[in-house]
């Protein structure tokens, strides 16, 4: 179910899907072959399910909601991608994303776009706790319920689906509901059931991928059973069950399903641990009450504690609670690029990249630690034709994240390469949903004389993708068309 995460974000986010629901039902239904064995492709094609998605993430983006952190980025698409894998669905590529909210939800975007709360990670107690919430949201996505519940609706009442969808983007299930009985009558029931048959549904799917990717399907139904129970804070801050609703038996079901597991995991690495850690710490307000409960007696609550000092810039604490497991453990991940940064934010900027070269001659293909080092690198003015070298592979993995966008753009015009700058940076505002930025700063460089011809020529085709990529322009009657 497709939900939103916090209250004053509900407009724009409902626009941006209606707009695009409805533009590509209209514009697209002569136009679309429908697919051999998907009842729905004619309702909702899967290239206009990428664009939905697409246009939401941007969205999010735009307002600052999902986590660009490199670890978190890394470790919510390792744990998607284990569990996407067993779908076999070679249509979509999954995305998966961390959202900056306390408010304890999930959900799918049509187009294989998952987020996760914050809040929803925090409150699980293990991995195989999260990945059941995950492997319900690619159900969701893989059994294209979105585009089943446009199906099986009148799409004349434009009105009903103004309710419909501002409901589940506000997290109101009851609206849905609400919107469903007014604009369709006596068909309302069959619409509600679709709803409660489409979580039952997901939850069996997901058990599916759970016993493929063994993780334990127990905890997928005590995490749930956690949540229906939840009291006091948790409960106020609890919206995944007013889109997700525990209707009867659901949770015993899921539960009697893994009576078939042998020697399922909860947790595949430590990894998850230092995931909640870093999500704590950016969300915790009162950070002194909260190092005071805290010490350093093993590597978890080092950590933790280190990322609290780091927080309120006391770096020389950060350092002192890290330090001693950071020797121990000098191949961590997690412990070596935090102690870096601390080094770094210490003016010990040739002790940050000794910590950071170390761990890459461990992982070479580690795209965070490179990352890691170009920033380092750049934001120090040195060496920047390593630093290129080290960021250029990374477009594909982090191109949908508008730090190394913005990081690249930076490096481009340390070194005077105003043209790979342009490209960069007009690809980070387009990211952001910013198209007007993006072509004004196409625009500029168009005009520079510090760019060759051919350059600008390509700078002028990319000009013209950009336009075309969203909803149509405007165009003459007659004459020649901006978009084909």
């Amino acid at each position: 179910m497709v939900v939103i995460m916090k209250k004053y974000s509900t407009t724009f986010l409902l626009t941006t899907f209606i707009t695009l629901l409805l533009f590509s039902y209209f514009t697209s239904a002569d136009n679309n072959t429908p697919e051999l064995g998907d009842p729905y492709s004619s309702t909702l094609p899967l290239k206009d399910e990428d664009i939905i998605g697409l246009a939401t993430y941007r969205r999010l983006q735009q307002y600052d909601y999902i986590n660009n952190d490199p670890l978190v980025i890394s470790y919510v698409n390792y744990l998607g991608n284990l569990l996407s894998r067993n779908v076999l669905d070679t249509k979509r590529k999954y995305n998966f994303f961390v959202v900056n909210s306390n408010d304890v939800n999930a959900f799918a975007v049509p187009g294989g776009y998952i987020g996760l709360n914050s809040g929803l990670i925090k409150l699980t107690k293990n991995e195989a706790q999260l990945a059941g919430v995950i492997a319900h949201e690619i159900s969701h996505i893989k059994l294209r319920h979105s585009a089943e519940m446009i199906a099986s609706s009148n799409m004349n009442s434009i009105s009903m689906w103004v309710g419909i969808i501002a409901g589940i983007f506000a997290g109101n299930t009851e609206a849905s509901l609400a919107a469903f009985k007014l604009g369709l009558g006596q068909t309302a029931q069959a619409n509600i059931d679709l709803i409660r048959a489409n979580e039952v549904e997901a939850d069996g799917y997901a058990v599916d991928i759970m016993y493929k990717s063994n993780y334990s399907i127990n905890e997928m139904a005590n995490f749930f059973y956690d949540m229906q129970n939840a009291t006091g804070e948790i409960q106020r801050s609890l919206a995944y069950l007013s889109t997700h609703p525990m209707y009867e038996n659901r949770i015993a079901n899921i539960k009697n399903r893994s009576v078939k597991q042998n020697n399922a995991l909860k947790n595949t690495t430590d990894d998850y641990i230092f995931i909640k850690n870093i999500l704590s710490s950016e969300t915790i307000d009162d950070i002194n009450y909260s190092i005071k409960r805290l010490d350093n007696k093993d590597k978890y609550t080092a950590h933790k504690l280190s990322l609290l000092y780091f927080k309120k810039s006391d770096y020389k604490n950060a350092h002192k609670a890290i330090y001693q497991h950071y020797k121990k453990n000098q191949d961590n991940l997690y412990l070596s690029i935090l102690f870096a940064k601390i080094l770094a934010n210490q003016n010990d900027v040739d002790g940050a990249l000794t910590v950071l070269n170390h761990v890459k001659n461990i992982y070479p293909l580690n795209s965070v630690v490179s990352l890691s080092i170009a920033e380092i690198l750049i934001e120090n003015n040195k060496n920047l034709n390593y630093a290129e070298k080290l960021l250029e592979p990374l477009k594909s993995h982090y191109s949908l994240n508008p730090n190394y966008l913005r990081l690249l753009s930076k490096l481009h015009t340390m070194r005077n390469n105003y043209y790979k700058s342009a490209i960069s940076l007009s690809d980070y505002y387009v990211l952001l949903g910013e198209v007007k930025v993006a072509l004004e700063v196409i625009d500029n460089s168009i005009k520079s004389d510090k760019i060759s011809s051919l350059r600008k020529q390509i700078l002028e085709k990319k000009k013209l993708s950009i336009i075309c990529s969203g909803p149509r322009p405007l165009e003459p009657i007659f004459g020649e068309k901006t978009c084909n």
